[in-house]
C-alpha cells in the first residue's frame, strides 16, 4: 500500500499505473452522487483517448437526478452473477470519492478475491490499513472532482483537454459536492477550477436545472411527509427526521428519492446539525448527518459505524429504526453540547 500526497508527484505514481494497464475497472460508491459519477466519467474519457479499454461497474444504480450523465458514458449496475467473472481479466481497478471500501459493497468483496491492484482517488479521510494498493486521499480537496482535474492537468502537461461529457461531469462534481459553491469546502481553487470548465463550455445553469430543477411528483411528496415530522432536540440546534418505508411506498418513490433531504433540514433557522435516519429494512437503517460547521459529526458518524467529512457524513447500522433513533438523538446532543459547551443551552 503505497501513497503520495506531495503536490505534482502524487500524479507520477497514478500515471504509470494507468499507463501500464490496458483493460480497467471504475467504481464509486454505493447511492451514488455526482462527484462520484462525474470523476469516473471524467478518467473513462481520459482512458478511452489513451487507447485503454475501461469498465464502470458500481454497486448502485444512477440516481434519476444524474441519468443524464449516462449520455456520455455506460455507467453499469454491477450484478455478481454477471459481472464477476470479468474482473479477473482487469489489469487494474480504480475506485473514486470512496470514503470507505466497505462503500463498494459485492464488488468490493469480489475484487479481494483477485490479484487486481486497487488504486482509490478520494477526498475523503480514510482509516488505515484501507484496503488499497495505491492512493490518493487529500481531505483538503473540495471534491474528487478537483483531483481528477488535477491529476488530467498533470497527465496532458497542464493543458486541460476535457470532452464535452468529462467537463460536464467535473462540473457536476464540483457543484454537487460543494452545494453550488455555498459549502465551507468551496475555495479558491473550486472557483478557478469552474472558470476553467466554463471556458470550455459549460453552461452551469443547464447543469443546475438538470439536477435541482427535475424533481419527480414522487420525491416531492416524500419530502413534503418528511418535513411533516421534523424533531427538534438540543434547544433547538438539533434537528432530526425519519423516513420509513412506507412513508416511500405511499409517496411512490424510491430510496434513491431521499438525497438532499437533510440539506434541506440542515436550513432550518437555529439548527446546526440535521440528521435523516432512514429504515432501508426491518434491520438495516441509513443515517446521514449534515452540519453547518460549527459542530464536527464525522466522529459521530464513526460511533455508529459510518464516517464521512467533518460536516457531512453518513452511516449504514444493522439495526431496526426505531432502536438507531433511540441511540442517535440522545447521540447527537451530547455531541452538540460537548462541542458547543454553553452556546449549546
Amino acid at each position: 500500500m503505497t501513497t503520495s500526497n506531495n503536490g505534482q508527484e502524487r500524479w507520477s505514481k497514478v500515471k504509470e499505473m494507468l499507463d501500464q494497464a490496458n483493460n480497467l475497472i471504475l467504481s464509486t460508491h454505493m447511492n451514488p452522487d455526482g462527484d462520484g459519477l462525474g470523476s469516473q466519467l471524467a478518467m473513462a474519457s481520459y482512458l478511452k483517448n489513451q487507447g485503454k479499454k475501461c469498465t464502470i461497474f458500481n454497486p448502485s444504480p444512477v440516481p434519476e437526478d444524474l441519468q443524464f450523465l449516462a449520455e456520455y458514458a455506460d455507467f453499469k449496475h454491477y450484478d455478481r452473477p454477471s459481472h464477476k467473472h470479468m474482473l479477473p481479466l482487469a489489469d487494474l481497478a480504480v475506485i473514486f470519492d470512496i470514503g470507505e471500501y466497505g462503500r463498494l459493497g459485492y464488488i468490493g468483496e469480489d475484487l479481494k478475491e483477485t490479484d487486481l491492484p486497487i488504486l482509490s482517488i478520494d477526498h475523503h479521510p480514510h482509516r488505515d490499513p484501507n484496503g488499497f494498493s495505491h492512493f490518493v486521499h487529500d481531505v483538503s480537496a473540495c471534491a474528487t472532482g478537483y483531483l481528477i482535474y488535477d491529476f488530467l492537468k498533470y497527465a496532458n502537461g497542464s493543458e486541460v483537454v476535457l470532452s464535452e461529457g468529462a467537463a460536464k461531469g467535473l462540473y457536476v462534481a464540483l457543484m454537487t459536492d460543494t452545494g453550488s459553491f455555498r459549502f465551507s469546502n468551496t475555495d479558491a481553487a473550486a472557483h478557478d477550477m469552474a472558470g476553467k470548465l466554463i471556458q470550455l463550455g459549460v453552461k452551469p445553469h443547464e447543469l443546475y436545472q438538470e439536477i435541482y430543477e427535475s424533481m419527480p411528483m414522487e420525491k416531492v411528496k416524500l419530502l413534503s411527509a418528511c418535513l411533516e415530522n421534523i424533531r427538534l432536540a438540543c434547544n433547538g440546534r438539533l434537528a432530526w427526521f425519519t423516513i420509513t418505508r412506507d412513508m416511500i411506498a405511499d409517496a411512490g418513490a424510491s430510496n434513491e428519492h431521499v438525497g438532499g433531504f437533510t440539506d434541506t433540514v440542515r436550513s432550518v433557522k437555529g439548527v446546526e446539525v440535521a440528521v435523516m435516519i432512514h429504515e432501508l429494512g426491518d434491520r438495516r437503517t441509513r443515517l446521514n448527518f449534515r452540519s453547518k460547521g460549527r459542530v464536527t459529526i464525522d466522529g459521530l458518524a464513526r460511533e455508529f459505524g459510518g464516517g464521512g467529512h467533518r460536516f457531512a457524513a453518513g452511516a449504514v447500522v444493522d439495526q431496526p429504526l426505531e432502536v438507531v433513533r433511540e441511540g442517535i438523538v440522545p447521540a447527537g446532543v451530547a455531541e452538540i453540547e460537548k462541542q458547543l459547551g454553553e452556546k449549546a443551552k
